[in-house]
């Protein structure tokens, strides 16, 4: 590319994209708390410390690492504005990243050129005009079951209560698929720890038992990963 045409795509595509993208993430930043305040200025409902904090440590054990590193990795191939975009509607791995890798290799570019930072771009918005479009017909389609879903002890709200364990185990069999050896630790520690609360008769909170669970799953992917046994590009 000339320095011409690289002066033109600065100035008429990455300059624009910066801006419009950190507004967008500032604003969706602020917008998360709307619900929350919703609940406890018009209605008075705040949570109490304990769900809180177990709700707290439960997600942050996990999304405080990928925060990081998601952006990171994923970034080459995103592109800029891709990047803007897929970090604020969510769905990275198994959505965005395999578009915009497509919409790469169908058009012919190179990663890394502008070529390809205009082509993910482009191919990243049109997934989430799809993804925008199918969402909303799948909430029109659930609004005649709002009374199952607000009943207390209905069908709905137990199988909404499977909806978190769900999430987990489909994130872990991503990468446990990937790199099998990597699932011995932390599915390991999981039966101990199940099997320790059946014998003695308890429920052992997650609160306790994630943080350590992830520690040790770390340490020992790194263990393995340092002796040789697991390899360092099927674990992203």
């Amino acid at each position: 590319m000339s320095s011409n045409k690289e002066q033109i795509f600065q100035e008429k595509f990455i300059v624009p994209v910066h801006r419009t993208g950190r507004i967008t993430i500032l604003v969706a930043i602020v917008c998360l708390f709307f619900p929350g305040l919703y609940l406890y200025l018009f209605h008075g409902l705040a949570p109490t410390i304990g769900p809180l904090m177990k709700a707290l440590i439960a997600v942050w054990s996990f999304m405080v690492v990928m925060g990081i590193l998601e952006p990171i990795i994923y970034f080459p191939i995103l592109g800029l504005g891709g990047t803007y975009m897929s970090f604020l509607v969510g769905n990275v791995l198994n959505l965005r990243v395999p578009v915009s890798a497509t919409a790469q290799q169908v058009v012919g570019t190179k990663e890394g050129t502008a070529e390809a930072e205009v082509v993910s771009t482009l191919g990243i918005a049109g997934s989430l005009i799809a993804s925008e479009l199918v969402m909303i017909v799948g909430i029109l389609l659930l609004i005649p079951f709002i009374k199952e879903i607000n009943d207390s002890g209905g069908a709905m709200e137990v199988a909404l209560n499977q909806v978190l364990p769900a999430l987990f185990g489909a994130l872990g069999g991503v990468f446990l698929f990937r790199v099998p050896k990597l699932g011995i630790v932390p599915l390991g520690l999981g039966f101990i720890i199940a099997g320790i609360g059946l014998a003695l008769g308890v429920k052992i909170p997650s609160s306790i038992v994630i943080p350590p669970m992830v520690v040790l799953s770390i340490l020992a992917a790194w263990i393995m990963y340092k002796k040789g046994w697991v390899k360092g590009e099927g674990m992203m």
